[in-house]
């Protein structure tokens, strides 16, 4: 049987991506704790109040039921119409594979996989979530600029940082169709098959996703959505009787979700981290407090993750059920 992780010759084998993310991530991590009081960062995520803690439970579970009320807008757009506790299952069990995949886009890849079921053409699924991915960085970037003019330090590399992710992900989301477009034509007599679903997904972004009213709806939507996300870190800097960290949170925090999605590691973890620590000091937080902001996201993103979990599990066991009723043949008859 051949090692599906054999390279063929000249290649460079596929076990050796993974394990270097998770050799850098296992890396950026010790560099956190050794230049950063790690103790002490635990001790500020501890002493929370239950208040706190309570609401940011609250903030952690409206992050994905609004996620899936913004997918299911994108679909019903494209003339989809799939439930909202669908959608919701979807994001959660794509949260858990973010934690296990290099990229977020993992996690897009596996919701969008099993969206595609459900909708009236499985491209409406792929086209619904590339969309909204974009239009969300767009919003992350509008966010960020209130917190880059209202927060006191160093922020001019933020800020151009900031206006390079906004004109990037603008100049995608109006130009998103172009590149399935033209990989449908490159693969129209070598694979039909991809190349209708590119045709597709280009239909798709090209036309009724790219109206202004769709997209200023899709901004509204995310903009509620990374605002839940960045209200959680509010509710920790304002237990802390610190709420003017707030517009340090909404300065800094963006970009470094953003840079979070690269994919170098495994789940962002240890680049995240590091980007929470430099970019918040930037605006004069302190490691350890960022660090416990840092960690507090983590331990949100964790929380999601096992609920996925759950998630998949009463899954598997309802099909379990339902394929155990279907073996079972009619029961004979008395006499028979």
């Amino acid at each position: 049987m051949p090692d599906p992780y054999a390279a063929a010759p000249g290649r460079v084998p596929r076990w050796i991506s993974p394990v270097a993310k998770g050799a850098l991530s296992i890396c950026l991590i010790g560099l956190i704790a050794w230049k950063v009081p790690l103790a002490k960062a635990l001790h500020t995520v501890a002493s929370l109040s239950a208040p706190a803690v309570a609401f940011s439970l609250l903030l952690t579970f409206a992050f994905p039921a609004i996620a899936a009320l913004r997918w299911k807008r994108a679909l019903r757009r494209l003339g989809s119409r799939v439930p909202w506790p669908a959608l919701m299952a979807d994001t959660l069990v794509s949260s858990t594979y973010n934690m296990l995949l290099p990229t977020s886009i993992g996690g897009d890849v596996v919701r969008a996989i099993r969206c595609a079921r459900r909708s009236a053409r499985p491209s409406h699924a792929w086209s619904s979530a590339l969309f909204e991915r974009l239009v969300g960085l767009v919003a992350l970037a509008v966010l960020a600029v209130p917190g880059i003019v209202m927060a006191p330090g160093a922020r001019r590399e933020i800020a151009v940082a900031i206006l390079l992710v906004a004109l990037l992900s603008s100049s995608l989301v109006l130009a998103a169709h172009a590149p399935f477009r033209w990989a449908a034509r490159i693969l129209s007599s070598r694979a039909p098959v991809v190349a209708q679903l590119g045709s597709d997904l280009a239909d798709d972004l090209a036309g009724p996703l790219s109206s202004i009213p769709a997209r200023l709806e899709m901004l509204a939507w995310s903009l509620l959505y990374q605002a839940v996300g960045l209200g959680l870190l509010a509710v920790v800097v304002t237990d802390w009787g610190r709420p003017d960290l707030c517009w340090a949170v909404l300065g800094a925090v963006p970009l470094a979700l953003v840079l979070a999605m690269l994919p170098v590691s495994i789940a962002g973890l240890g680049v995240r981290e590091s980007m929470f620590v430099v970019l918040l000091g930037q605006f004069g937080v302190a490691s350890d407090r960022a660090l416990a902001l840092a960690l507090v996201w983590l331990a949100s993103a964790l929380l999601l993750a096992l609920t996925g979990v759950v998630v998949l599990a009463l899954e598997a066991a309802s099909a379990a059920r339902q394929g155990g009723r279907r073996d079972v043949g009619p029961l004979p008859r008395e006499g028979s």
